[in-house]
């Protein structure tokens, strides 16, 4: 590869890095790829494969960065797996593109969203840097999620970039390239119609479910210590007792906010203290907790959990997170090989056991003002970035969802604003309400449509109170969120398959020419 070629994957990286947030300029990420399908003229898979890395790799440093203040396995991981993705991709596009020419490049759109997919799934699933986030900013493009999801977003930014490649090459060549540039135009402003119509006609559902948000901003590494235990309890339940002029329905605390096992009965005065407080303001508390359970066999799993405490009900409701962070909450395979986990305590990398919940749950609660009953579903974390379990959780009747996180760990990084940015797809897919508590920030309340109507700042201790609404209503994309990329990545096996057979018969067909020759 000589000079242009590096250029070229240098300046595709680059491009995508400040297309994501926290840079609000998603519009470049619809020419990000341009560069890339040039560097895949006239070069062989191995070149492209090792291109496809080279740019992954440095996309990747660039966006999520920040994994490494946490979990230095983790940062090493996602740099040995996530670039191997556009490796994958540009290796298969030069393939095709030997075999069809350039009209392979119209293969991009199904292939590139077929291999996002297949990164949100397995253990070591990581669909962070998908190119729908790249959006997130502007609301318009992304209102064709309610039908299509994530998926559909990404397929329209490959796509205009496949068209913007060609207008790029008619106008290098000199030719005309007025039809061209009108079809991506038309391309490329479409779901910004779509979504300005959408925005104005979506039925607002009146907020009357107030709920009370607690943003801490404890030290994450200062809360585990024993010391400090009590001044954690003390700094929530100050701001509790503050946000009682708000009279919530619900007060939320961020994930792990207890920073102790709140249902052990080492803790149980942790426990007395809040059941105290929520019984003298009668409202009920959705707090972050690390949980745990004894299993017939006397092991003993631990969980990331959301504890729904309620007055004058002394069961506790429990959901345990379901995707928890590789490498970090727990290490992948860990069960067949323990001796990673040792490993990874010996060197003090910093790598949990955590066990994965097993189902999305729905809790319900009470309006202080009618009295009428409402549901909700909360999520942890890294939940959020897994569109199937949000939709899992308002297909079991949730009528709004609330999100809790403590992205403290990632300091003043890119970290917490891209975690923030992604909460916003989740609703306009599902068309409900987000309450999103984070410990340091940052704290948010979003509407259906994706607007934001309550913000904090990264880093202060602060009340967000905010009224949502309870919506039963389901969108396409939540009873039927499979089939489109199903129909993508069946599209993209079909192609694959006879790029084999094409291949198969090139080769055929130059045996043929070397005996008769």
């Amino acid at each position: 590869m000589n000079r242009k070629s590096w250029i070229e994957l240098t300046l595709s990286a680059v491009v995508l890095i400040f297309a994501f947030p926290p840079f609000p300029t998603g519009i470049m990420a619809l020419v990000a790829l341009v560069p890339l399908f040039f560097f895949a003229n006239e070069k062989s898979p191995r070149e492209g494969f090792i291109g496809g890395f080279v740019t992954g790799l440095i996309w990747t440093c660039g966006t999520v960065y920040w994994i490494a203040w946490p979990t230095i396995p983790g940062f090493l991981g996602t740099l040995l797996i996530v670039p191997l993705y556009t490796a994958l991709f540009l290796w298969l596009l030069v393939i095709l593109r030997n075999l069809w020419g350039e009209k392979a490049l119209w293969v991009a759109p199904f292939l590139w969203t077929t291999l996002e997919y297949f990164s949100s799934i397995g253990p070591f699933a990581f669909p962070w840097n998908l190119l729908c986030y790249t959006q997130t900013f502007r609301l318009e493009p992304l209102q064709m999620a309610h039908i299509t999801g994530l998926w559909g977003i990404s397929f329209w930014v490959v796509t205009v970039n496949v068209c913007f490649y060609f207008f790029a090459k008619k106008v290098l060549a000199k030719q005309s390239a007025v039809l061209a540039l009108m079809s991506t135009l038309a391309l490329a402003l479409a779901p910004w119609i779509y979504g300005t119509i959408q925005l104005k006609q979506q039925p607002t559902v009146s907020p009357d479910v107030n709920i009370a948000m607690i943003q801490g901003n404890v030290d994450p590494q200062l809360k585990w210590t024993p010391a400090f235990k009590d001044s954690n309890f003390s700094i929530y339940q100050h701001l509790t007792d503050e946000a009682r002029t708000y009279e919530p329905d619900l007060i939320v605390w961020p994930e792990t906010a207890t920073a102790c096992y709140l249902t052990h009965l080492r803790y149980s005065r942790y426990m007395r203290r809040i059941r105290a407080q929520l019984t003298e303001m009668k409202t009920p508390l959705l707090t972050g907790s690390p949980d745990y359970r004894f299993l017939t066999s006397g092991k003993l799993e631990r969980y990331n959990s959301a504890l729904l405490i309620k007055p004058f009900d002394f069961h506790v409701k429990r959901y345990h997170k379901i995707s928890l962070v590789p490498f970090s909450e727990r290490v992948p395979f860990v069960d067949k090989l323990p001796f990673l986990l040792k490993v990874g305590d010996y060197f003090k990398l910093g790598m949990g056991n955590f066990t994965p919940g097993d189902s999305t749950v729905v809790f319900n609660i009470e309006k202080r003002r009618s009295g009428t009953a409402t549901r909700f579903s909360p999520l942890i974390c890294y939940d959020s970035v897994f569109p199937d379990l949000v939709r899992q959780s308002v297909s079991r009747g949730a009528e709004f969802l609330v999100l809790i996180t403590n992205d403290g760990w990632f300091g003043r990084t890119s970290g917490p604003y891209q975690h923030a940015r992604i909460a916003i797809l989740r609703a306009i897919e599902n068309r409900r309400w987000i309450a999103r508590c984070a410990n340091t920030g940052i704290s948010l309340c979003i509407d259906p449509a994706g607007r934001i109507h309550g913000k904090t700042a990264l880093n202060e201790a602060t009340i967000l109170s905010c009224k949502v609404g309870a919506n039963t209503e389901r969108t396409f994309y939540n009873r039927h969120g499979g089939i489109m990329i199903k129909v993508l990545a069946g599209i993209t096996m079909v192609f694959c398959g006879i790029g084999v057979l094409c291949f198969f018969q090139r080769k055929r067909k130059l045996q043929q020419l070397l005996y008769e020759l």
